[in-house]
Formats: structure tokens, sequence, C-alpha cells
């Protein structure tokens, strides 16, 4: 078949192409391409199917050098991933064209588009290009092309660069720039691996101005789990609390390995043994390390600090946990270490006064929107509502459905637990008029406890875990 299909193609018969699968019109491609003969083979359909057909055609074509004015006319670049810009670069001449029309495009889309416009501006000494990504004013942008750079082409940073310490900010030294007194900072996690890059490769001048500026300049960074986890622990140890004070995702780690925890200053292991404890069930919780890892240890301690010192009670206690989170009483605050949600709508939860309010909440999602670590911090309620009358669960449904939302989990007596409590006053609820609320809610202040499953009523397709049993 595909013998037939070039020859029909060498030949200029094309009314076949329409009763072909996109899996067929993608295996006929590749044909081409691979044909020794591809270029008579392009040269008998090309001019009939450009117009009609440019998809197609852009696939077969795009960095065929015979084809590269047809490939310029046609060009589809939602069809040019990293790997096919790569090889536009390298083997057209339309590919400078096509950069100075769609830079900001591709730079914008993924870091490989990056790396690839990278290494051939570095490769090919393209000078504005290369001015263009090492000042581009996306900080991001930026740091992945001193990445590249540093990793592939180290012999050219100084001449790209006179000090680049001074270009993580988003100040570039251009002539007739407008300076500011308060520049954007390149993102945390970038600087860091940046120092981090230019340690390993031993330019130690360079990593040592970065790391004073990440350490006067951020309020936390990754230092010290690149470190650690690349083989520089003597690099760690010179400078040891600093970096475990300053540590985003380590220091629950440092303070649980003996290795490393023998090198901080003893106020600072009983300043974070202090938190420790108050999220104690076994030597530790297993949730609460997954809290530091995942970046979110300092905020923890933050809020710890705050809502003890709001306490009457300073004691501290296990609640329960379940799928989505560990709960702990610390003072008189409810704390969650959150693992995920089944909702990963928007807005995960709305606002009402039948839902208990967040005093502090803080998710990081991924690419997806689902929650992979977060933080709640509520008033801690005591009082159950498992022994109520049925009737106020239907009450709370028929409210919440007036509301205008539905629920996808149960109230009270499920599989998982109470997912209900009583306020301790129907003042205390998430509302701006207490006393224009119902008056079987003011007698028994009904909230849902876990923010989650619930969504508007005409929401067809919510974003929910499968694993949530919907």
């Amino acid at each position: 078949m595909a013998f037939f299909a070039l020859d029909y193609l060498k030949n200029g018969k094309v009314d076949f192409l329409d009763r072909l699968t996109d899996y067929d019109k993608k295996h006929l491609i590749d044909s081409i391409r691979e044909s020794k003969n591809r270029v008579n083979i392009i040269n008998g359909f090309i001019n009939i199917l450009k117009d009609d057909m440019p998809y197609f055609c852009y696939d077969i074509i795009y960095d065929i050098p015979e084809f590269s004015d047809i490939a310029l006319e046609i060009v589809r670049i939602d069809v040019i991933n990293y790997n096919k810009l790569d090889s536009i670069l390298s083997n057209t001449y339309y590919g400078d064209r096509l950069l100075d029309q769609y830079l900001d495009y591709f730079i914008n889309k993924d870091d490989e588009y990056i790396r690839v416009i990278s290494k051939y501006a570095l490769n090919n000494n393209k000078v504005l290009l290369i001015n263009k990504l090492s000042r581009n004013s996306n900080l991001h942008v930026r740091y992945i092309f001193m990445e590249y750079l540093i990793n592939n082409n180290i012999s050219m940073l100084d001449s790209i660069y006179d000090d680049i310490s001074k270009y993580t900010t988003s100040i570039t030294y251009e002539e007739n720039e407008q300076l500011t007194l308060f520049p954007k900072l390149i993102n945390v996690k970038d600087i860091s691996n940046l120092a981090y890059l230019l340690l390993k490769n031993n330019r130690l001048k360079d990593y040592y101005n970065i790391k004073e500026f990440i350490l006067r300049e951020y309020k936390a960074n990754y230092l010290a789990s690149l470190l650690l986890g690349n083989d520089q622990e003597k690099e760690f140890i010179k400078d040891s609390d600093r970096l475990f004070d300053s540590s985003i995702d380590s220091r629950l780690s440092i303070y649980l390995d003996n290795r490393y925890s023998k090198y901080i200053k003893k106020e600072l292991l009983d300043k974070l043994n202090r938190i420790v404890n108050c999220f104690h069930k076994d030597k530790y919780d297993y949730d609460l390390l997954m809290t530091y890892m995942m970046g979110l240890g300092k905020q923890l301690e933050e809020y710890v600090d705050k809502y003890l010192e709001y306490s009457r009670r300073k004691d501290y206690e296990y609640v329960g946990g379940g799928t989505t989170c560990s709960c702990y009483r610390i003072g008189d605050y409810a704390f969650k270490l959150v693992k995920t949600k089944w909702s990963y709508e928007d807005i995960i939860c709305p606002d009402l006064y039948l839902i208990v309010k967040n005093l502090e909440e803080n998710y990081l999602r991924d690419g997806r929107g689902i929650v992979k670590a977060g933080l709640e911090v509520q008033k801690y309620l005591s009082r159950r509502a498992d022994n109520l009358d049925i009737r106020y669960f239907h009450l709370f449904d028929q409210e919440l459905n007036r509301l205008g939302y539905k629920r996808t989990d149960t109230l009270t007596k499920g599989s998982r637990g109470e997912n209900t409590m009583l306020l301790d006053s129907y003042k205390d609820a998430d509302c701006d008029n207490p006393e224009r609320l119902p008056e079987w809610f003011k007698e028994y202040p009904l909230v849902l406890i876990d923010r989650d499953r619930i969504y508007r009523k005409d929401n067809k397709c919510i974003k929910q875990l499968r694993s949530g049993g919907y």
C-alpha cells in the first residue's frame, strides 16, 4: 500500500488521501520522509496540496532544505514541537526568519524550546539572539538560557555576562534602561539551581556571589537540598546554620538526620523541635515530613506561632487522619496537613456559612490543578453533630441547594468518619450578618468541616479525582 501511495503522489494523484485515517496519514508522512526518492515524490503533489492540506504538507517538508520556501509559506507553528524546531534550525535557512517572527511564542511554550533555541544561538554565534535570551524580560527564560550555557558552553560565560550574578533580577544593564528600586527577582528554585550549577562547574566566585544574594534577598531557598542531594556536603557544612535556617524543603530532613543535624546550632534545632512536637504521632509524622519537603514548612511554622499566641490553651494533640489530610489540634485551632483534595476545581470550596471557615489556606497544585500538598487552619470544633435528628441534615441539604451548590460526600456516619460538626455559636458562621441566618441553624449551627466535594449545581463536568468515589 505504501509503495502504491508514494507512486500515486509522485504522479500527482491525491484523491485517495481523503479516504485515509489520521493514523494512515501519519504512517504515509513517515514513509515519504524516509524515502530515498522523497524530493521527487514531494514535487509531484506539493503544489496541488499546499493550500488545501497545509498541515499534511508541512509535516512532510518542514526541515527538508529543498522545500524551505514552501515550508515558510505554509508554516504551521502549532505543529512544531521542540524536536521539529531543532531540525528546522539545523537543516533549513528559514529558521532565523521563523524565530524573528515567533521567538516569544516558542520560548514561552516550554523549557525544551528554550534549550533548543539556546543551542542554536550559541553554536552559531547568533549575537542578537543570544542577547534576547540572556537578557530576556521573562526571568525563567533567562535562567534556562543560563542553565544551558553553563552545562554546554561554559567557555562562553564570561563573554556573555561580565558578572552572571548581576543578571538574576529584571535589570538587564542595557543602554538607556529605566532602572527601578524594586527589580523583580528570579524564581527562587531557578536561582538556587543556578547557584548549584556554578558550584558544580567550579565557578566558585560566581557561586558565592549568588549564594550571598539568595541569603540576603530571599525569605527561603533550595540550597541545602541541592547541596546535600548532590554530594556537596562539605559546602553545606561550611555554612550549615544559615543554609538550614533558610531551607524551603530540607529543614525537617536535616533535623531528623544525625549526619547533618550535629552541625546545626542547638537553639535552631530547639526552635524546630517545638514545632515538630505539636505534630507528634509516632517518631514523627510522615505527612509533616512531606509538608516540609513540598516547601510549606516555613509557612506552617509561622501559622503555629501565630495561632498559639491567639489561643487560650497552649497544648496540642493529634485528632485524626484520612486519605486527604492529617488533622491536629494546636491550642484552640485545627491544623490540617493536606495531602490532596478530591476536587481540583479552580475554586476547591466556596465560602458559605454552611462550611467551616478556613483562617489560613495554602495549596500546591500540579499542572492539571490537582492538589499535591497544602495547609489549612480552622477554629477547632469540639461539638459533635452525629447525634442530631436527621431532619437537620435534610435542612442543610435544602439550604445548600438554595445557595446553588451540591455535594458528593456524606455529611455524617460515612465510611471515612464525620464530615460535619457544630459551631460553638451560630455567630461564628462564615457570613456578614449571622442574625439573618435560618432559625434552625441558630439552634444547631451545623457546618461541613471537610472543605471539599462541594460544587455548583450547574457544573455538569466536575473536576474530582476518581478515587474519591464519584
